[in-house]
């Protein structure tokens, strides 16, 4: 640890891209006394703050059907392909990220008055999920907010049990003359789930009519795993501009620019613990035969300074509409696992070039990074954007470009654990994409297109062994998402095609669907608003992959294709003033058409099941 001391403060980029142009945040807090939020990467682009939804549209849906069967479980989405991350050290793909506060996913709140948000969902198999956030202005420019989550369901099969927890608490500052602002997170993730493995045989599940669930064997009987994670994060923000005096308060500052310093501490761990490792489900067993206890340890402490022209309002010539970012990033990551401590530094650099404002609706976006040294050593990404408003700035044309490199996350190089072990040299993994979008907001419809080559993936192989696949596999897809309306009827539609040519280590479903009929109306002389209709969910069969609670990592398998199933579920949604509620039959034709729902390798999706969720939100 003692490399902290010599991690590299330097000039840096924000590349913090919005359409909408760069106005300052100084207008959130001059608004009327309700509710606001933004993410910290949105921190100067007032048309990026949200006000809160009171919609009863998917209410319902408070969590994705891509779990591994129970609510808290790891997540496989099956319309996901590689991607380059943001540049830097990355361990591993986190299954669990969906569930998790982030810096990307918080929020951060201005709220006139006192405001809380309680949702609480119980459902079959003593499901439990609750959700708590209380946003508080201790002053007009100083905010603290609080979340917690929770997720407790024993599950519809052995050894299903899920344990879930995360907290956020979060703070927003702003100094009276719009000078300094400064924006708080501390984070903390927990989740200890059971591990059964998956069911010992599909068939016998798939033939078998009005079988306790309860009463299929599992390949698992003594296995757990844990995923902990804590971050805090600090970002501070210097502007730089004129004073202006403003009717409500004195003495301004308009900014043109901006220094931002962000310092993150993350830190993760990852254990496995199995009673009987020689149960015949792992190939091998390196270290200890009596008790399998594998546990890795990641830290990381990044710093980033930057500097970015804004837009000050000041519309006078070309010179204006120009913006600037210039950005640097070191970052200090010590792993350890079993036998092995290693630390080593990363340092990028990346340059931005953007319009602040338009005349013409168009929008462009520039944008590289670079990694100078360290494990990702000569990491690259270059990005292109273009957005161009047609009638109004509701209905517009996008493109975006991306080139990159990265270096395999951390885990496919190097791994040591009770089951499974490898060192490898895997070279760069290279992505170009290219995406054409069209959005009509005030239709509801939006239509994207994309192409991506992906060279040298690496990957899981069928025994659960990093690989590296040498050569470029195309993947293209598209998506249509539209919203009709016919008087008080509802049909809400997302479709997704994808094409992968070879799937020898990429395997995608062909259409993953996504539909919902409802009628909606008010009731008791509009004292209550009411959904009542139906989804229906669908993923083509494809070779889905297999999933490995040893590392807990997805993997290839050749055996069997899953999908080619329908979840419908029927729902009924309604609110009163701040509070809503539901009534849901989750997968209410489970039985009507064969057992044949699974969506990952012996993982079955939830029988039916009932759940009951009020959200109710208080201003005071």
């Amino acid at each position: 640890m003692r490399n902290i001391s010599h991690i590299v403060l330097c000039f840096l980029f924000s590349a913090h891209f919005s359409y909408s142009g760069n106005v300052d945040t100084t207008k959130l807090f001059k608004q009327k006394p309700t509710t606001h939020f933004f993410y910290a990467d949105q921190l100067g682009n007032t048309d990026s703050v949200s006000t809160l939804e009171n919609s009863l549209t998917n209410l319902q849906n408070y969590l994705g059907r891509y779990h591994l069967g129970n609510s808290g479980m790891v997540i496989n989405k099956p319309g996901e392909t590689f991607q380059i991350k943001t540049l830097g050290f990355n361990y591993s793909r986190n299954n669990f990220i969906d569930y998790c506060f982030t810096k990307q996913n918080l929020k951060f709140y201005d709220t006139r008055v006192p405001y809380s948000d309680l949702v609480y969902v119980m459902g079959s198999k003593k499901e439990s999920n609750f959700k708590l956030t209380f946003s508080y202005n201790v002053k007009k420019n100083w905010n603290l907010t609080a979340n917690f989550s929770r997720i407790r369901s024993e599950g519809f099969y052995l050894r299903q049990s899920t344990n879930d927890n995360f907290l956020s608490i979060s703070s927003l500052y702003r100094s009276k003359n719009n000078r300094y602002y400064i924006l708080i997170g501390v984070l903390y993730n927990y989740v200890q789930n059971l591990e059964n493995g998956g069911i010992v045989d599909d068939s016998l599940f798939e033939n078998t009519s009005n079988l306790d669930k309860k009463l299929l064997n599992v390949n698992l009987a003594s296995a757990k795993g844990t995923y902990r994670n804590r971050s805090v994060f600090v970002n501070q923000y210097l502007n730089f501009g004129k004073k202006e005096n403003d009717t409500s308060e004195k003495s301004m500052i308009i900014p043109n620019s901006r220094i931002m310093l962000s310092t993150t501490f993350d830190d993760v761990v990852l254990k496995y613990q199995d009673d009987a490792p020689l149960g015949g489900f792992y190939s091998n067993v390196f270290y200890d035969s009596i008790k399998t206890n594998d546990s890795t340890y990641n830290v990381k402490l990044e710093n980033e300074l930057s500097w970015k022209r804004l837009d000050n309002g000041k519309h006078r010539g070309f010179g204006d509409k120009i913006g600037l970012g210039l950005k640097a990033k070191d970052q200090f990551v010590f792993t350890r696992q079993r036998d092995v401590d290693t630390t080593f530094n990363n340092f990028s650099a990346g340059a931005e070039l953007f319009n602040t404002y338009s005349n013409h609706r168009l929008w462009f976006n520039l944008a590289a990074d670079y990694c100078l040294s360290g494990y990702n050593e000569s990491d690259y990404r270059f990005k292109g954007a273009l957005k161009k408003g047609i009638l109004d700035s509701l209905t517009y044309l996008s493109l975006a470009i991306s080139v990159g490199s990265q270096t395999p996350d951390y885990i496919y190089n190097f791994y040591k654990s009770n089951h499974f072990k490898w060192e490898n040299d895997f070279t760069q993994t290279f992505e170009n994409a290219v995406r054409l979008g069209f959005v009509m907001e005030k239709y509801k419809l939006a239509v994207g297109v994309n192409y991506k080559e992906i060279t040298d993936p690496v990957y899981f192989d069928n025994y659960n062994f990093a690989r590296q696949y040498k050569g470029t596999i195309p993947v293209a897809s598209a998506s249509l998402k539209k919203d009709f309306t016919f008087f008080n009827w509802h049909l809400n539609n997302n479709i997704l095609y994808q094409y992968v040519p070879d799937s020898t280590v990429i395997r995608l479903p062909e259409y993953v669907l996504e539909h919902s009929l409802f009628y909606e109306n008010d009731l008791f002389k509009k004292a209550m608003r009411i959904q009542i209709g139906a989804s229906v969910f669908f993923v083509s069969g494809y070779y889905a992959d297999k999933y490995m609670p040893a590392t807990a990592q997805f993997y290839l398998q050749d055996d069997k294709k899953y999908g080619n199933y329908p979840f419908i579920d029927f729902f009924i949604n309604a609110r009163i003033k701040s509070a809503r509620v539901f009534f849901k039959i989750d997968h209410i034709n489970s039985g009507w058409m064969g057992n044949k729902y699974m969506m990952t390798a012996d993982y079955p999706v939830n029988d039916r099941a009932f759940k009951l969720g009020v959200s109710w939100r208080f201003f005071d």
